[in-house]
This record gives C-alpha cells, sequence and structure tokens, in this order.
C-alpha cells in the first residue's frame, strides 16, 4: 500500500495526508523519510489541484521555449520538462556571470560605467529571478509540475530580471568589443601625447564614450556600437598616419642606412681620427661628431599593417613624440657638412701652428724623410691623401714645444658671467682677458695653444 500510494503521489494523481501534513509529487524527497507505521495509518487521501495552465505557459515562454509545451505537461510528456530544467539551469549560470560581473565592475577604458546604486540595483533584479529559477529545481517531472505553485504573474514579474541580464550581457559585450581599440589607443595616447590634437582628440572621445556607456538610453540606441567603433578605428588612423610621418622622418631609409656606413668608413673621418692623436687637436668635437652618426637609427621594415597590430614599431621600438628638430636624414646630411668643416678647420690649425718659429726649429731635427713629409705640408697647406702614422708622428715630433690649454664652453661661460649679467662691454672684454690670462699663467710665452674643446 505505501509504494502505491508513493506512486500516485509521483506521478500527480494524489496528495497523500498524513498527521497534518500533506505531500505532493513535489514532496516526495520528504515522504521517503515517513516512518512506515504513518504512512500505514494515512489519514486520507485527495485529488490534486488543476493544472495551473497560465502559470506554466508563463514559464516556458520566460525561458524561451515554446508555450505550447506546458499543454503537453499536462499530457504527462517528461521531455518539456526536461527542456525547462535545461533551460533554467543555464539561465541561472548566465545570471551568476552577470553577478560576477558587477561585483568586478564593469570597467572601460579605465572607468567604472555603473554607479554604485545602479550596481546594486542591477544585483537585485538578477538576485530576485537567480533565486525564482533556482526553486524550479523540484519540478523534475510532469506530476511534480501539477503543483506549481507559482501564479502567472509571479512568472511574468520575472521578466525583469532577465532584462537585466540582457543589459549587463549588452554591456560586457559591448566593453569586450571596444576594449582592444581603446586599449590600442591608451598606449597610443602616451606616446604621440605632444603630436598636434590627436591626445585630445582621444580624451574627448574617452569621456563621450564612457558616459554614453553609463547611459542605458544612450548605448541601447540601434547604431551606437557602430558610430562607437566607427569613431575609435578613425583614432586609431589618424595615430597610425602620423606615427608612420614621425618613423619616416627620425629612421633613416635604406638609402640614408647605406650613406651611413659609408660615412663612418669615410677617408675623411679616417684621417681626423689619426690626427686626433695629436696633441693640439680637439678631439672631442670629432667624438662628438661619432656619436651623432652613431646614433642616427636606420629602420626601414615598419609596414602599416604592423602597426595597425601594435601602437610601436616591432623593430626599432620608436616612440612616438621623442623626436623633434631636423629629420634623420638632414641630419645625416648636416653632419656629413660637418666633418667637411672639421677637416679643413684642423688643417688650417695645423698649417698655422707650423709657422711658429719654435715649430720651424723642430722641423730640422727631423729625419729626412718625415721632415719632407712636413714641408710638403706646409708648402701646399693640404694634408696628404693617405694620412699615416708617419706624417702624424712627425706633426706631433714638431708641435710637441707648443703647450696645449683645453678649454670647455661650460668654463668659459662661468668665467664670463662670474661679474653678473647682463655686462657693459667694457666689463666683458676685462672677464675674458682675466680668464685668458688665467688660462695660460706659468705657460712659455709664445708657445701657449688655447683649444675649446
Amino acid at each position: 500500500m505505501a509504494v502505491v500510494l508513493a506512486a500516485l503521489v509521483y506521478s500527480g494523481h494524489v496528495v497523500l495526508a498524513i498527521a497534518g501534513r500533506k505531500f505532493d509529487a513535489v514532496g516526495l524527497a520528504q515522504l521517503a523519510g515517513v516512518a512506515i507505521g504513518d504512512l500505514t495509518s494515512f489519514k486520507h487521501i485527495e485529488r490534486p489541484k488543476e493544472w495551473n495552465l497560465p502559470a506554466l505557459t508563463a514559464l516556458f515562454e520566460l525561458l524561451g521555449l515554446a508555450p505550447g509545451m506546458a499543454q503537453l505537461v499536462t499530457q504527462g510528456k517528461d521531455e518539456p520538462v526536461q527542456q525547462m530544467q535545461k533551460a533554467a539551469g543555464e539561465a541561472v549560470e548566465r545570471l551568476v556571470v552577470a553577478i560576477q560581473h558587477l561585483r568586478d565592475g564593469l570597467i572601460f577604458w579605465g572607468r567604472a560605467l555603473l554607479s554604485e546604486d545602479e550596481t546594486k540595483q542591477l544585483q537585485g533584479r538578477l538576485g530576485n529571478t537567480k533565486a525564482f529559477l533556482e526553486s524550479l529545481q523540484p519540478y523534475s517531472s510532469p506530476g511534480k509540475l501539477k503543483n506549481f505553485r507559482h501564479q502567472a504573474e509571479d512568472v511574468v514579474a520575472q521578466r525583469d530580471g532577465f532584462q537585466a541580464l540582457r543589459e549587463i550581457q549588452g554591456l560586457a559585450t559591448l566593453c569586450a568589443d571596444l576594449a582592444t581599440l581603446a586599449s590600442y589607443l591608451s598606449t597610443a595616447e602616451a606616446g604621440l601625447s605632444a603630436i598636434g590634437d590627436w591626445a585630445d582628440r582621444v580624451r574627448t572621445a574617452k569621456n563621450d564614450i564612457s558616459a554614453q556607456l553609463g547611459d542605458p538610453k544612450a548605448r541601447s540606441a540601434a547604431n551606437f556600437r557602430q558610430r562607437t567603433r566607427h569613431r575609435l578605428e578613425q583614432l586609431k588612423t589618424e595615430y597610425v598616419h602620423d606615427y608612420l610621418a614621425q618613423h619616416t622622418r627620425a629612421r633613416l631609409g635604406v638609402e640614408g642606412d647605406e650613406r651611413k656606413a659609408k660615412l663612418l668608413g669615410d677617408v675623411r673621418l679616417r684621417t681626423l681620427k689619426r690626427l686626433a692623436a695629436i696633441d693640439l687637436t680637439p678631439e672631442q668635437h670629432l667624438n662628438d661628431c661619432l656619436r651623432r652618426i652613431v646614433e642616427l637609427e636606420s629602420c626601414f621594415a615598419l609596414t602599416e599593417q604592423d602597426l595597425r597590430a601594435a601602437p610601436v614599431c616591432p623593430h626599432c621600438g620608436f616612440k612616438a613624440g621623442t623626436s623633434s628638430g631636423a629629420s634623420a636624414e638632414a641630419m645625416l646630411n648636416t653632419l656629413d657638412d660637418e666633418i667637411n668643416a672639421l677637416t679643413d678647420a684642423w688643417t688650417q690649425a695645423l698649417w698655422a701652428n707650423l709657422d711658429d718659429p719654435a715649430a720651424k726649429d723642430s722641423v730640422k731635427l727631423l729625419e729626412a724623410e718625415a721632415a719632407n713629409l712636413v714641408a710638403d705640408f706646409v708648402q701646399t697647406g693640404r694634408l696628404p691623401d693617405d694620412v699615416g702614422d708617419d706624417f702624424v708622428q712627425a706633426l706631433q715630433d714638431v708641435l710637441s714645444g707648443l703647450e696645449k690649454v683645453s678649454v670647455t664652453t661650460e668654463s668659459l661661460r662661468a668665467a664670463l658671467l662670474a661679474g653678473g649679467a647682463p655686462a657693459k662691454p667694457e666689463e666683458m672684454k676685462q672677464r675674458f682677458g682675466a680668464y685668458v690670462d688665467g688660462l695660460v699663467k706659468g705657460k712659455t710665452p709664445g708657445k701657449a695653444r688655447i683649444v675649446v674643446e
């Protein structure tokens, strides 16, 4: 008898009353814990209430299932119940994810899109619907659904939670869709902030889009996503063009790279490097020129596709907004001219110092071959085509009697400004004269040579 009663309860045909308690299909698990003696002395059985078809229809519709499935449930069909449970479980999972999004905070471009009040309100709406769907778990058979306790209006009220779910999912999807572009522009903004008004337009777009994303009406507009993506893509395109222009200006191309290599191996530089061994030559000028040549970077592999993938050149790491002044090509031309000027200046300075009486006397002490090299230079005023170690050593020997006095621009500046500025021309002449006198103090008269480093 107990087994038969339990089967009738399970199928939804009866409700069993025992000692003030009633068991329907939903309470079958509790029925299994009742003592056998209580079961055999049950009070009575009664007909279950009629199918709440409006509520079941609303439930299937709420879960995105065909409302007509509710009618099949009243016919004892199991499949609609299984689909209902599956849909409810999937909806709970989506609600859990949405609630977690709210807890973590929906962030776009470094800003929270929802206020604390909005977040709490949405969490409440999602939580109510989640609790309702979780309450459907016991209704796992047609018989149990016959005892469905909710009314149609209770089910329909859960649409509010699903609406909140769609809002959060849409907002999260939208943020994810635009996040890559926003991240790209943020990185680019840090490097191109000094170029034109592009960075200002990025900041304006950031403020506008963040405000619109926080406005349910604005972000739900039909073309909002399309308009926003287009705006960000346009800013990205502008950056790519600006960056490519700066990169081209700051880096040597194929021809420039070849010119740089030729310049570093130029005979003029070899000549200057050898002449730098002579004490009277200002070697610092040469070193500075060499440093600037070496610092000119070459890069001719960057493409627009590379830059659309990442906001910095993957080949040389050029940082936009860091270059100013002349282009790399122009600087290479300038350095070429400087080498010419430096060669001429050193040649003239060496030739002029050889006219010193002490130097002329030293030439007479040289061996014949070395004396001829120096004599040819004195006569022509031109360096040999191939400045060798013998020529350099001969000049060093001849000019060694002269005393080099090094002057830096910093020390000269400090001396001229020591008495304050501005100063009268006479005062400045006095300061300069005193500075020069101090430099050559203790030196042999007529043999001191001032070299500006």
